[in-house]
């Protein structure tokens, strides 16, 4: 009984503190027995071994031990380790390079099949043939006269309006100032907003001729001449534009010729013009041949006008003003002095 009561009187917390040597408690040292003492420290001992054994990490300490038994096997390990990591970076950032190549090609392949060129229409006139009111895609109306040619886009761009012209044509342009009406005819270039104008370019004429009814029209030389100022001319109606091929000379002058359109119109009107002129003018509206069998009838002067009159009517007038004999032959039609 005597053993249990000294255990019950031990002061626990003032061995534990004395164990521990908390500072201060030297005067404790004489009431604590040195055996209990002894035992608790070896207890607090075995207690903090068993929290290091529980803290310690194994698998890192026998990596470690491993470094420094094998230290080439180590540095072979890291560099395997670097390369696997490097080459699943460098998988990586070449995945996304191909996903970027594979959608831009395919994106230029979509484009590049639904891409439609940009198509070109050309309006032929044949021989004695007059084509009436061609509508272009901006609503502007076109008339061609024989042996011509227009070529034209399927639809104008946003900034322009332009057109080519080889023969002769009439054009009614619709008016639009933000998008002006250009037409390539020969080395003459003709810029309009909205007018009405004939355009002569036959290439066998060597003159490119532009006569106004209604607007403006901007005749331009596509050959700049360096020793003139004048590379344009600003025609209003009833004026010409005549630019010669060989001389590239750009010449601007009132238009004496009621019949400039007379191949679209059939409205004749001769006043006072050489039988030689009227001749040839019929010759242009109704693409035939006529002859003047003597040199003098070309010096005979005519008077009078034709409204959409054929061509054989308009020459039995003229036989009867001149009182002279007309044959026809092969669509050929001669005219001749009475003898």
């Amino acid at each position: 009984m005597e053993e249990k009561k000294n255990i019950e009187n031990l002061n626990w917390e003032l061995l534990a503190k004395i164990a521990t040597k908390e500072p201060g408690l030297h005067e404790g040292f004489k009431e604590v027995n040195r055996e209990e003492l002894e035992k608790c420290k070896k207890m607090l001992e075995k207690v903090d071994d068993f929290y290091k054994t529980k803290s310690f990490d194994s698998h890192v300490a026998w990596k470690n031990v491993q470094k420094k038994i094998y230290p080439e096997k180590a540095k072979t390990i890291q560099l395997k380790n670097i390369r696997k990591e490097a080459v699943t970076r460098f998988y990586k950032y070449a995945a996304v390079v191909f996903v970027a190549l594979l959608l831009g090609s395919i994106g230029y392949y979509i484009g590049f099949v639904n891409q439609k060129p940009a198509q070109t229409y050309q309006i032929v006139t044949a021989e004695k043939q007059v084509l009436n009111e061609y509508v272009l895609p901006d609503g502007s109306v076109v008339t061609l006269n024989w042996n011509s040619q227009l070529e034209f886009p399927e639809q104008f761009s946003d900034s322009i309006r332009e057109v080519s012209i080889t023969g002769e044509a009439f054009f009614d342009v619709k008016p639009n100032a933000a998008k002006p009406f250009v037409i390539n005819a020969g080395n003459a270039q003709v810029k309009v907003l909205g007018t009405s104008f004939n355009v002569s370019a036959y290439p066998e004429n060597e003159v490119v001729e532009v006569v106004v009814e209604t607007g403006k029209v901007q005749v331009i030389r596509k050959k700049p001449d360096l020793q003139t100022t004048i590379n344009d001319v600003l025609l209003v109606p009833g004026e010409k534009g005549t630019l010669y091929s060989k001389s590239n000379l750009l010449e601007k002058s009132v238009n004496a010729n009621p019949n400039f359109v007379a191949w679209k119109t059939h409205d004749l009107i001769f006043n006072e013009v050489p039988l030689k002129e009227v001749i040839q003018c019929l010759e242009k509206v109704y693409h035939t041949d006529i002859q003047l069998l003597e040199p003098e009838l070309n010096h005979l002067v005519y008077t009078g006008h034709f409204d959409q009159k054929p061509v054989d009517f308009v020459l039995d007038v003229i036989r009867l003003t001149f009182n002279l004999n007309l044959s026809e032959k092969n669509e050929q039609f001669t005219l001749s002095s009475r003898k």
